[in-house]
């Protein structure tokens, strides 16, 4: 009996065994690839996880250490937009309103009350990434409609009202080096222009010299430098912007290269919401309407102790892009704001408030609600900025196998991938010209320190439909070797002919 319990055992423990390694007994370019790969010095120390199936019979083509928890980067933004697609739909609009207060006297043109801008969470308002976002247009139609009114005078403020999502804005998970820059500007309820500004540096050719900060577009005059970045030898952008939410104050560290005018730096708006007041007072002022107060918002308000009294009316509504657009957006050009959004707005459906983490929380319990295991995955934010994030290559198969098969929305979804192909934008063009995979392959990448990632779709020379997920942390050498060594994979998946 002992014997028999001893085998049972150790053929658990095989079996267990057997589900972590790669299937290298299958001889087919995949599995060869694979097997170099997961040799290579520079994945030694690494914690790396493969899977790949066929998407019509499930049947698994390659495997390493599927179940591995890791941190996913960009590709974690596959979950937010999916989840969102399915929460909203394909055509869901935010609304942004521009709303007043009080009474207007039409003999004097006085409103006395004031201009309240409602945010509805649209991550799109004023963005250069859409046609009919950029170039400030709403704020000519907002003028407009103001004037419409009569309006030539307020006796109180603009006021942005961004309650629709928390007042914290920048995820608690967040490293101190990414809040400040563009890429860390965090989800407001009333967000605008991207959420970010660009300061121009000007070097000199002595090394050591303090960079000269030209100009700022747009300008942000209540914010303050201490500007500590110099001209040095190097070639690419070894500067920070650093500081937090609601913080004026923003701190320059780094070098930049020498003998550069009008190098650019992007940082992040620590007040969306006030720099909204703030634009739409600006041109208001200057289409001839007066304001007795200073802009505002909500919680600045809430904080001195006060409210905004009267019921708002409507002047004008301005719609975001479809669901559709801003999710292709996220994902062609992996837009961390976007997706961040989009966890918020998903937020709202599941549990009734928009704040990260218990959103993040609502969305692991969605797709387990699907049938996906989520042992191991944690979210803690909507982008993949976080180093705390973590989920299994299975797990991403399993989303976008679900997506294919279960979505009404998929080819919205598919769609929003970027294309392996040199003549598309995004994060996956020209890098694999002259393979197979070229205009074949569609996939989210994923990069933060020390982190590559891959998850997509690729048909092989076979014509089998492959799902695929590649997740790498903590390798040797440079990002750009590892890089190349998760293309070679994902070519050998398109070279597959069995």
């Amino acid at each position: 009996m002992k014997k028999i319990i001893l085998f049972f055992l150790i053929s658990l423990v095989s079996v267990s065994s057997m589900a972590q390694r790669p299937l290298y007994k299958r001889h087919h370019v995949v599995n060869k690839v694979l097997k170099e790969i997961v040799k290579d010095k520079d994945f030694k120390p690494a914690g790396f996880g493969f899977y790949a199936i066929d998407s019509k019979t499930g049947r698994i083509i390659a495997q390493y250490h599927p179940d591995k928890a890791l941190r996913p980067a960009s590709n974690q933004k596959l979950l937010s937009t999916a989840t969102a697609l399915e929460l909203y739909g394909p055509d869901y609009q935010f609304e942004t309103k521009l709303e007043y207060t009080g009474v207007i006297d039409t003999s004097t043109h006085i409103l006395h009350g004031n201009i309240i801008i409602k945010g509805g969470g649209d991550p799109t308002l004023g963005s250069k990434y859409f046609d009919e976002t950029k170039g400030h247009q709403f704020l000519k139609q907002w003028t407009q409609a103001v004037k419409r009114l009569g309006i030539d005078s307020v006796a109180g403020a603009v006021i942005a009202d961004a309650r629709i999502f928390s007042w914290d804005i920048v995820p608690v998970s967040w490293s101190w080096t990414n809040t400040g820059t563009y890429y860390g500007a965090g989800a407001c309820g009333l967000s605008i222009f991207d959420n970010y500004y660009t300061i121009y540096y000007q070097t000199d050719s002595v090394i050591g010299d303090t960079a000269k900060i030209t100009k700022m577009i747009p300008e942000v005059p209540y914010l303050t430098f201490d500007n500590q970045v110099t001209g040095d030898t190097v070639s690419d952008d070894e500067s920070d912007i650093l500081g937090g939410m609601y913080c004026n104050m923003r701190y320059l560290r780094g070098k930049i290269p020498l003998n550069k005018t009008n190098y650019k730096e992007k940082g992040s708006l620590p007040d969306p919401a006030y720099f909204a007041a703030y634009e739409v007072e600006k041109i208001l002022k200057q289409n001839g309407i007066r304001f007795k107060d200073k802009p505002t918002t909500i919680r600045l308000l809430k904080m001195d102790g006060k409210q905004v009294d009267g019921v708002p009316v409507v002047i004008t509504t301005t719609y975001s892009p479809s669901l559709s657009e801003i999710i292709t957006q996220t994902n062609v050009h992996s837009i961390n704001l976007f997706a961040e959004h989009l966890l918020d707005l998903s937020g709202m459906k599941l549990i009734g408030k928009a704040q990260t983490e218990p959103d993040a929380k609502a969305v692991m319990n969605f797709w387990k609600e699907k049938g996906m295991d989520i042992q191991g995955m944690a979210l803690t934010d909507g982008s993949g900025l976080s180093q705390y994030n973590a989920v299994t290559a299975r797990q991403m198969v399993f989303l976008l196998n679900y997506m294919k098969h279960n979505s009404p929305c998929f080819d919205v979804y598919y769609n929003s991938l970027p294309v392996a192909d040199s003549a598309h934008s995004g994060t996956m063009d020209e890098i694999f010209t002259g393979t197979p995979a070229e205009g074949n392959l569609r996939a989210k990448s994923g990069t933060i320190d020390r982190v590559k990632a891959y998850t997509g779709f690729v048909t092989s020379r076979s014509g089998r439909k492959i799902i695929f997920s590649m997740i790498v942390n903590n390798f040797s050498g440079s990002s750009g070797n590892a890089r190349a060594k998760l293309i070679r994979l994902m070519v050998a998946l398109a070279d597959l002919k069995k």
